[in-house]
């Protein structure tokens, strides 16, 4: 049976239709071909409309993948259509496992937008292995969470001057024309985070999938408090507690064990200004 090069796991939530949306100008430009793939049916073909009429393409070709992240036979039956599994279910901790795990066991590559840094190493730690024994990939992270911080570290280091000891990046949220907004999902996301945070194990995880000390240089980076402020750009900040230093981290370590580049010893993503953030919270 023939697999489709993507399917789409949850095209029908927020998220998932502005990635259908690139997915139909992919294909169009590269013959890529794709389903989607959602609990309910009748939502799934009510996107398909809606898109239609927005982009003025016909869609009544796009495949209907039905499956729900409580069955596990429904999830092993979509992952065998499919040669990667793009999963946009979240909140992860709650959602994401058994589409991971159903990828990794039915021959289908996985990813994930997910910010969460306790699904992302215990994902690594539970089925990184057995996923490059099958020659597949499961690769969380891949949106705002945390491709521009760890392409940037990378891009940073390959163009210092000397070696490159620690980092420190900065996001700032500014307001569009219809004020601050938070999508559902992700608040829960956030909300769940930081009520497991002391409770996640992540220490034993990180242990488990980066062993050993890598060599650190004798400079620290300056040390932070939990608000602070930034004279360079001029605003109160806090810790960001999302995955871009968990992504990071563990880019560096496998960068050294793998190719001995030297890794970038600190890093810390922080939020400013603080007032913007608690603003965007409440």
């Amino acid at each position: 049976m023939s697999r489709y090069d993507i399917v789409l796991y949850g095209a029908s939530g927020f998220t998932g239709a502005y990635v259908l949306k690139l997915l139909i100008e992919e294909q169009k430009q590269h013959n890529v071909s794709f389903a989607i793939a959602g609990r309910s049916e009748a939502r799934l073909k009510k996107l398909l409309e809606n898109i239609s009429q927005e982009l003025g393409k016909d869609l009544q070709n796009v495949s209907i993948i039905t499956a729900n992240s409580y069955d596990e036979s429904t999830l092993a039956a979509m992952a065998n259509q499919a040669k990667v599994i793009i999963n946009v279910v979240g909140p992860y901790r709650l959602y994401g496992e058994a589409v991971v795990k159903a990828a990794v066991e039915n021959g289908a590559s996985y990813v994930d937008i997910s910010g969460e840094p306790a699904f992302l190493e215990s994902m690594q730690m539970k089925y990184g292995n057995i996923a490059q024994e099958k020659g597949l990939y499961v690769v969380g992270a891949c949106g705002w969470d945390s491709i521009p911080c760890d392409l940037g570290v990378n891009f940073l280091k390959e163009k210092f001057n000397g070696q490159l000891n620690h980092v420190e990046t900065f996001v700032q949220l500014n307001t569009g024309p219809a004020g601050y907004s938070f999508n559902a999902g992700t608040y829960r996301t956030l909300v769940l985070g930081m009520a497991n945070m002391m409770t996640d194990g992540l220490g034993k995880i990180r242990r488990s999938i980066m062993p050993e000390r890598l060599p650190r240089s004798s400079f620290r980076a300056p040390k932070r408090g939990t608000f602070w402020f930034n004279e360079k750009v001029d605003g109160w900040c806090l810790p960001f507690y999302g995955s871009d230093k968990s992504v990071v981290t563990r880019s560096q370590y496998f960068d050294y064990k793998l190719r001995t580049v030297l890794p970038v010893s600190d890093f810390l993503s922080s939020f400013f200004p603080l007032a913007t953030f608690l603003t965007k919270l409440w």
